[in-house]
């Protein structure tokens, strides 16, 4: 299900199923999608944003999120609308349109679809579906061109951003398992390093005990140090190893 927006908005598209919506400055409705917002970030949308404004992800944090309890109660950013607005705008929104608009949450490049998954755990999706998001104010469906899922899946650059939100599903799709609220705790806060504060989780991974505990390949250890996308992959890696034990790194064995 997609957040924040009632069934009755949402109309699944069955196979080979499409649509027809166009998006840009001569629809009426330009922008008003960027009003009343509740957006949730990935980790690969404060990834790319924090990269495209030039700060530190700590620092992007603490100018454009708020960080609430999300699915399966962790701890996740929500996009901080202006608060000078009693529209609720988005921060990024200009005189133009979008600023961020080549670096904007996955959530911005889907719509009007929705994306939804079953599955995960293992690693990935076993099923995925495709919803059509009518909301009241867009009159983007009265013109434009017809197109599939998958072709607006490619016209709007998702691909990245779907394989990466995928490797996340195995994780946020469970609960950390432990009844000591200590415990529990101190996941919650694993979970937001590795995932929300990547310089951090980097210099967690170059300067402690990681490399001695695990086996790492040469050439994977060589990316991460530069790489912010290969180290959110091995954030999601060992957070799924020290969470849920799951089999996605190996330990050495002298240890």
């Amino acid at each position: 299900m997609i957040p924040g927006l009632n069934d009755e908005r949402l109309h699944e598209l069955g196979e080979g199923q499409g649509f027809r919506f166009a998006c840009h400055p001569g629809v009426p409705c330009f922008n008003q999608c960027c009003r009343k917002l509740t957006l949730w970030l990935t980790p690969y949308d404060a990834l790319r944003l924090k990269r495209r404004l030039g700060l530190t992800s700590q620092e992007f944090i603490e100018r454009y999120a708020n960080v609430e309890t999300g699915q399966n109660g962790w701890p996740m950013p929500m996009l901080a609308m202006r608060e000078d607005d009693p529209e609720r705008t988005c921060p990024f929104l200009g005189e133009s349109g979008c600023t961020v608009y080549e670096d904007r949450p996955g959530a911005c490049r889907t719509y009007p679809l929705g994306r939804a998954t079953k599955g995960g755990t293992g690693g990935g999706p076993s099923q995925e579906a495709f919803f059509l998001v009518r909301e009241d104010h867009c009159q983007g469906f009265a013109a434009g061109r017809e197109w599939t899922p998958s072709q607006w899946m490619q016209d709007q650059g998702l691909e990245t951003y779907n394989h990466v939100n995928d490797l996340f599903l195995p994780i946020i799709t469970r609960q950390a398992p432990d009844p000591d609220p200590q415990i529990i705790a101190r996941k919650m806060q694993m979970f937001l390093m590795a995932c929300y504060d990547l310089e951090s989780f980097r210099r967690f991974v170059t300067t402690s005990r990681f490399r001695e505990l695990f086996v790492i390949p040469a050439l994977r250890l060589e990316l991460v140090e530069t790489n912010d996308l290969e180290l959110l992959k091995l954030a999601f890696d060992w957070l799924r190893f020290a969470i849920f034990t799951d089999d996605t790194l190996t330990l050495r064995q002298a240890v």
